[in-house]
């Protein structure tokens, strides 16, 4: 039997995974151990084997930790009364937060609680029949994360949520005889306070910016030309006036003729009335729609040019939003850490790409080929699916952009087997 693609151990690493449990569990333990190195190639730290002779428990457990990419833990109710076991959660939580990925995969052998410590992660209940536990342990590693596998996710602290608006820069609107005259300001209302000082200051230095750009550029300078309402205005009151000077010409014939048939009169008025209205209609319509569309591309431009030169730096992503019942505009700056989405992009890329650069640089731009297509999605952020595993810290529970990503780098990775 072919044995499944091998998984490259991360730089510093030795081992793929490290086990945890206690002693009543060792029989069960070391089958799952032998079918991991023996079907799936994945090398596994095995106490028993392993550990160094002559060195502390502590320090055993602290270096295996260390030098693993994942920590299982194979739970029973003997296990969560093993102070050693419960020692060795705590640094499976520590190592995960050292590396800001969850490093932890729970196994649970018997229809119990969950330890406190592990109950925010998806776990393998080895309690139903059909589970192939070390499959699932190895597409863990394999792919971190996916529909057929478990979705281990610690959520490190954040001050704030990615996708929590920070700022809202909003179109105002105002008629001035008749014409109506718009400019983007920032709304007070909605600005959200930033315990980092210089972050703050250098997203009101870009929010100003951005700004002096958007009022001057063409869709605001001619909003006229951009506006629904004027334009239908306009238009109505072009067709009246155009009806009327039609009628002229007519009026001087009848006058001159002193008598017109029937015929005559039909064919006059669709010669001086309808075929004209249809045709400056038809020129108008095309003219509107192609200016509104220019226009709004004007300012996608703008804000697309801040949101590149920013996401990574500011970590935020200045977004357009135009709201269904409203045609006015509103840029919202979105607080999004995109490194923690780059590192998940990274760690699977490692399964398929070999040179460092090239997985570098096909992360980075994954994530920005995701933002630019999705750039409306992301902006009605209410409208994103949710997800009951928040992996990155996602505002209302949403998908994150690596959870979104997911099956591009499943069928990246079945392309290469």
């Amino acid at each position: 039997m072919d044995l499944p693609p091998p998984i490259n151990l991360p730089y510093g690493k030795d081992y793929h995974l490290f086990m945890s449990f206690c002693k009543e569990d060792e029989e069960r333990a070391f089958l799952l151990f032998k079918e991991l190195e023996e079907k799936y190639n994945l090398k596994c730290l095995y106490h028993i084997r392993d550990f160094t002779p002559g060195v502390t428990v502590t320090d055993n457990i602290l270096n295996g930790i260390e030098k693993s990419m994942k920590i299982v833990y194979l739970v029973s109710q003997k296990f969560k009364e093993n102070f050693m076991c419960k020692t060795e959660m705590l640094y499976g939580i520590m190592a995960s937060h050292k590396l800001c990925e969850n490093s932890m995969i729970p196994v649970l052998l018997e229809n119990i609680e969950m330890p406190r410590e592990l109950q925010t992660i998806n776990y393998v209940d080895a309690t139903l029949e059909g589970i192939d536990v070390s499959e699932k342990i190895y597409k863990a590693c394999l792919f971190g994360a996916s529909t057929t596998s478990i979705l281990p996710n610690v959520i490190t602290f954040q001050e704030l949520f990615n996708g929590t608006p920070l700022r809202v820069l909003k179109m105002v609107v105002k008629w001035k005889r008749c014409i109506p005259v718009a400019c983007f300001e920032e709304d007070l209302e909605m600005r959200m306070d930033i315990s980092d000082e210089d972050r703050s200051r250098k997203i009101d230095d870009m929010c100003n910016a951005l700004l002096d750009d958007l009022n001057s550029s063409k869709f605001i300078t001619n909003y006229k030309l951009n506006s629904t309402k004027f334009l239908c205005r306009a238009w109505c009151i072009f067709l009246l006036g155009l009806t009327s000077l039609a009628v002229l010409p007519l009026l001087l014939y009848l006058i001159i003729e002193g008598d017109i048939s029937e015929q005559a009169l039909n064919g006059w008025s669709s010669s001086l009335v309808i075929v004209p209205i249809i045709t400056v209609s038809c020129g108008y319509c095309g003219f509107w729609i192609r200016q509104v569309t220019l226009g709004s591309k004007s300012l996608e431009r703008i804000i697309w040019k801040y949101l590149l030169n920013n996401y990574e730096t500011l970590k935020v992503l200045p977004l357009l939003k135009t709201t269904p019942e409203d045609e006015r505009k509103q840029i919202v700056i979105l607080n999004y850490d995109t490194e923690e989405c780059e590192k998940f992009c990274k760690f699977v890329l490692k399964n398929t790409l070999v040179d460092e650069n090239e997985i570098q640089r096909t992360a980075k731009e994954l994530i920005r080929k995701f933002i630019f297509e999705n750039r409306e999605k992301l902006a009605m952020w209410n409208d994103l699916e949710e997800y009951k595993y928040n992996r990155h810290n996602t505002f209302m529970q949403k998908k994150c952009i690596c959870q979104y990503l997911e099956p591009t780098l499943y069928s990246r990775k079945t392309e290469n087997v």
